[in-house]
């Protein structure tokens, strides 16, 4: 039986949550400067997001459809592969799964929902497939491509709302889905829905392809060394184009978990940057499924906290997208130091001009 390596653990746990405190103290000098109590403050965050059956089911509400994007994210990032698309990825898999809920009728609830999902996979997936194919087939930038495509699927969905399927209630909506596509909420009082079970499954699936599978090897071996993993045999280029797509497809699921658990049709602008989020927790999470369902969970209690924070204390909820900027800040920094010994050059510049 293999030796568990506590020490290597609480290394990655370290590594994990020293951006998270560096953005806190930096987050507690702006709260003092502003003539707040940070303790206070951040005392009435927590307990606006943990404390309370409903705050803490609104919690895991707010963390549900960033746990699916960092996932998407997170597979992409595995084999070093830049998939900034998973945005527009979302749109569309949202968009076809709303289309399955309004057309289909009559059929039975659990059908029509993993009817709506199912499509809503296949049209994240073959997005995916655009950029998927640009790449393995013709190496071209990866990141490019699908920075532009999150344009292209925003627009069209746009588009498809406002004339093709416009309802015409006074907004840029779709016709409601059918009751039998909805997603059940666990209560009343929060819009938590079977959408959070749903990204659980996924984590589970994720962390089970990374660890059992032979695709999982496979992405590993890619992301850490393309040449070698090419010298073996292996073909990156349908491999690339295959992670592409899984990462597409579940960026799929995350547009069809808010659609079918909490807007019940596809509203234009649907998404206030889950896709983007997305990508912070997958860094945070250092693309370890169970890493990134805890920075979910983490940016969940943020996002639901900021506004008992800003109620009770009086600190603006804005300091909460300065918290979560400055983690990318020191995530970068992390990064830099990780891949290119940023600290040590730092270090060595400095002993060299002391010398001089």
């Amino acid at each position: 039986m293999a030796k568990i390596d506590y020490k290597q653990i609480s290394k990655r746990v370290f590594y994990l949550i020293l951006p998270v405190i560096f953005a806190f103290i930096v987050g507690a000098i702006l709260i003092i400067i502003s003539g707040h109590n940070p303790i206070e403050a951040y005392s009435a965050m927590f307990r606006g997001a943990l404390v309370g059956k409903s705050a803490l089911y609104n919690t895991l509400f707010s963390a549900t459809p960033i746990i699916v994007t960092g996932l998407a994210i997170s597979v992409a990032f595995k084999a070093n592969l830049f998939n900034m698309g998973v945005e527009g990825q979302m749109y569309l898999g949202a968009f076809a799964a709303a289309y399955v809920g309004f057309t289909l009728k009559g059929i039975p609830t659990v059908i029509h929902v993993l009817l709506c999902i199912v499509a809503a996979i296949i049209a994240g997936g073959l997005f995916a497939l655009i950029p998927g194919v640009l790449k393995g087939r013709f190496n071209v930038n990866e990141m490019v491509v699908t920075i532009m495509l999150n344009y292209v699927a925003i627009l069209l969905t746009d588009y498809l709302t406002n004339f093709v399927f416009y309802s015409g209630e006074g907004y840029a909506a779709t016709y409601p889905i059918e009751q039998s596509a909805y997603l059940p909420r666990f209560m009343k009082t929060s819009q938590l829905n079977f959408a959070f079970l749903i990204a659980i499954v996924m984590v589970c699936i994720v962390y089970y392809i990374f660890k059992y599978t032979r695709l999982g090897f496979e992405i590993k071996a890619i992301g850490h060394n393309v040449s070698f993993a090419e010298a073996t045999g292996m073909n990156t280029r349908k491999k690339t184009i295959i992670i592409m797509v899984v990462s597409g497809m579940l960026a799929g699921v995350a547009g069809a978990g808010e659609i079918l658990g909490v807007h019940h049709r596809f509203i234009a602008g649907f998404s206030p940057g889950y896709g983007w989020d997305g990508m912070t927790i997958a860094l945070l999470g250092k693309n370890n499924p169970i890493g990134i369902l805890i920075a979910a969970l983490f940016f969940g209690i943020l996002k639901n906290g900021g506004s008992t924070m800003e109620l009770m204390v009086g600190v603006p909820r804005s300091l909460i997208s300065i918290i979560q900027g400055l983690i990318i800040f020191f995530l970068a920094v992390d990064y830099l130091n990780t891949e290119f010994s940023f600290m040590s050059r730092l270090k060595l510049m400095f002993r060299r001009k002391v010398r001089s």
